[in-house]
This record gives C-alpha cells, structure tokens and sequence, in this order.
C-alpha cells in the first residue's frame, strides 16, 4: 500500500469518510476510508478529487471504487445506490473555499511551537550574552604597556687604526 502522499485538511471530509458502507464477508464494519485504503486509494485525496467532479460523475467513480472491492458488502448490490447517499455527505463546491481557506490557516502554524519557543529563547540568550561581552569589554579602559625608557643609541665615532693594521698615510 502507497503511503498518504497529501496531508489531512482538516475535517471537512470527516462526514464522508467515516460513513459506514457496510460489513464486509467477515462481519467487519466497512467505512469510505477503509474502503479506499483497500483499494490501495489515498482517502483524503480521492475526497478532494470527488468535491471537484459534478454530483453523477462523483457518484459513478466513487460506485466504480466499491465495486473493486473484495469481500465488500456491495458485491449482491448496485454500487451507485450505495455512492450517491455518500457523495452527499461531502462539503458542497460552494462550501469548498472557505473550507480550503480554514484548511490552509489550519496548516500554516508550525507543528511544533513549543520547539520554536525554545529555538528563539536559546537564540536571544545568546544574543544577550554577545552584546554584554561586547559592552563589558568597551567599559575597560585600555592597559597601557610600559616600556622602559631606552637609551639612545651610541653613536659610533670612526675607530683610529690598530697598531695591527699598521700607520696608514693618506693617499695622494
């Protein structure tokens, strides 16, 4: 079976999918969801797709589905008699943008508020630390370093010949 590929919006298919289709062979109770889950069918999806679609198109290919099924309570039955209560149950094409709209505000906060909670405490804390560092740091004056007074330099004065070198005379 596909994983569900959509995510839920909200509840608006909720009428429609927990209805009961039936029991299926086993004396198990049979609803839309389960039913389209066996059909290896995205219930939430199919759902959407079946809003779109005018009523007798919506009911020949949810009657289409049921009657894939095995083991399902519509096999002695006409399938249509079975979909066209059911696709009453969904929300109206009139209905359907203020519930995409609820659906969308319902979706854009984040899923974990509590994590982003924590996320911008640590983010501020960190940003309070930084910028203390920073002033502390301002507020003390600058160490100076102190050398020690040097000497200036010698100057080197021309060295008189050594006895080694020998008496130069001046060249002429």
């Amino acid at each position: 079976m596909n994983a569900v590929t959509t995510p839920r919006l909200g509840c608006q298919f909720d009428r429609f999918l927990y209805a009961s289709v039936g029991e299926d062979s086993n004396g198990m109770p049979l609803t839309v969801l389960s039913a389209l889950a066996r059909v290896d069918v995205d219930p939430w999806e199919e759902a959407s797709k079946l809003t779109q679609l005018p009523r007798a198109s919506a009911v020949t290919q949810l009657a289409s589905l049921l009657g894939a099924l095995r083991n399902a309570p519509v096999a002695g039955l006409d399938p249509a008699r079975i979909a066209a209560p059911l696709i009453g149950l969904l929300p109206c094409p009139r209905d359907r943008a203020p519930l995409m709209l609820k659906a969308f505000a319902q979706s854009a906060p984040t899923k974990h508020p509590t994590a982003v909670s924590t996320v911008l405490t640590v983010l501020t804390y960190v940003i309070f630390m930084l910028v203390s560092q920073w002033w502390m740091g301002s507020l003390q004056a600058p160490k100076k370093i102190q050398t020690p007074p040097t000497s200036a330099p010698a100057i080197e004065s021309p060295s008189a010949p050594t006895s080694s070198e020998g008496p130069q005379t001046p060249i002429k």
